[in-house]
């Protein structure tokens, strides 16, 4: 039976992700400005960046919606200037694209190394197989 990868588990308080677990690369998109009908445009994307993502469960989960309400899933990312809270998150996984909402960032004691980013998946296909 192989050994599970150090990097794999969910990082513990005030612990940093190594880098090998930032495994999937992940696209910032702005949300898009409004059209002249007052509906919203569509998001254009901002940059992209290296990620280790973690759904959340149990524990983990208890303890990030304190930070903020809803909250499914952790990002974790190297510092970036631009981050903000009105994001949205793309990841493109085996030709599907999976959109987060953040909702909440924490910079890791403050020394501009790490991002936590807290969010939650939306647009997802509510347990049904497709």
């Amino acid at each position: 039976m192989p050994l599970p990868r150090l990097s794999a588990g969910l990082p513990r308080q005030g612990r940093y992700v190594t880098p090998g677990a930032m495994n999937r690369m992940i696209t910032f998109c702005s949300p898009g400005s409004r059209n002249t009908d007052g509906s919203s445009g569509q998001p254009s994307a901002q940059f992209t960046s290296w990620a280790a993502l973690y759904a959340l469960a149990g524990d983990e989960l208890d303890k990030a919606q304190q930070i903020a309400q809803r909250v499914s899933h952790l990002a974790v990312i190297t510092y970036q200037l631009g981050v903000e809270e009105n994001m949205t998150i793309q990841l493109n996984e085996a030709g599907q694209t999976r959109v987060f909402q953040i909702a909440a960032i924490e910079d890791i004691d403050e020394l501009h190394w790490q991002l936590k980013i807290y969010c939650f998946e939306i647009n997802q296909n509510a347990g049904g197989a497709s």
